[in-house]
């Protein structure tokens, strides 16, 4: 989601309330909150954010956002980040900033390791506006969240959804790489195989093309496929963007390759070597 910077929304406001006309008591206050952000004065101007009077109109829904934002980015604050987007939903449902403020909640439970409620506020982010601006980034989430939760067959539901209801989606990409990566975690590796191949095939030039080719190695691995999984390992050290991860893996697979062929020539028992087939008296 492109929440843009507070610098530049600070900007925005600033200009839009000029082409406006200030002068107004509801004016005077959004552009006293805006000196407090200048001056860094976070608390004080989350709360005159929060508090802007009727007056001001429309940009009580743009205050009601900014100040939750400010909870959650300039003061590291998520709980109070969390009750301020939850009250700006709520106040303000028809509102473009009230249907922002439902999807930043999703989005800052997910941030806090909270699946199950992040669904809950995606779920609510869809009802207010089933193809809103962010209908399919809350589908996308909604997909990651209950894969956290290892509902692996409800993500990839997720995200069916979201082709089917926007098969144009920017998203196709990231979605093809997350079910093939689903099927990896659900232990499916053979699937995760095809998927992470099938990635690769329809996304050749996207930046997913290298981690699909990744999660085809590592898939080769699990399924003891070792040689082809050397070989895709090898063709993907300069392609992947983290070269020397790839590198890695690769001599750590040569090694239990190496390992699982040599020979079984001796066995040490109770500190002797014995030849193969050989036997020790237990007594």
């Amino acid at each position: 989601m492109n929440r843009g910077t507070l610098g530049s929304w600070v900007l925005l406001a600033a200009l839009t309330l000029q082409g406006l006309g200030c002068g107004s008591r509801g004016d005077d206050a959004v552009l006293s909150a805006d000196r407090l952000v200048h001056k860094g004065l976070w608390e004080e101007a989350a709360l005159a954010y929060g508090t802007l009077p009727e007056s001001a109109g429309a940009w009580r829904t743009y205050g009601a956002w900014r100040s939750a934002t400010i909870y959650r980015d300039a003061l590291n604050d998520p709980v109070r980040a969390e009750e301020a987007f939850r009250r700006c939903a709520d106040l303000f449902a028809e509102d473009d900033w009230g249907y922002s403020c439902q999807v930043e909640l999703g989005d800052l439970r997910l941030d806090e390791f909270r699946p199950r409620q992040a669904i809950a506020a995606y779920r609510a982010s869809l009802e207010m506006r089933p193809s809103g601006a962010y209908a399919e980034h809350c589908q996308l989430q909604s997909g990651r969240a209950y894969l956290a939760l290892g509902e692996y067959g409800q993500s990839r539901v997720e995200w069916g959804e979201l082709l089917t209801q926007f098969p144009n989606s920017p998203f196709r990409p990231t979605v093809a790489l997350e079910s093939a990566r689903s099927y990896d975690l659900e232990g499916r590796h053979k699937e995760a195989l095809d998927a992470f191949q099938l990635v690769q095939q329809e996304f050749p030039g996207h930046s997913v093309a290298p981690l699909a080719a990744l999660g085809e190695a590592e898939s080769l691995e699990q399924l003891g496929r070792f040689d082809l999984a050397v070989s895709v390992y090898e063709k993907l050290r300069d392609k992947h963007p983290n070269p020397t991860a790839i590198e890695i893996k690769l001599e750590a697979l040569k090694e239990r390759k190496l390992r699982r062929d040599r020979p079984m020539t001796e066995v040490v028992e109770r500190g002797r070597l014995l030849p193969p087939g050989a036997t020790i008296d237990p007594h």
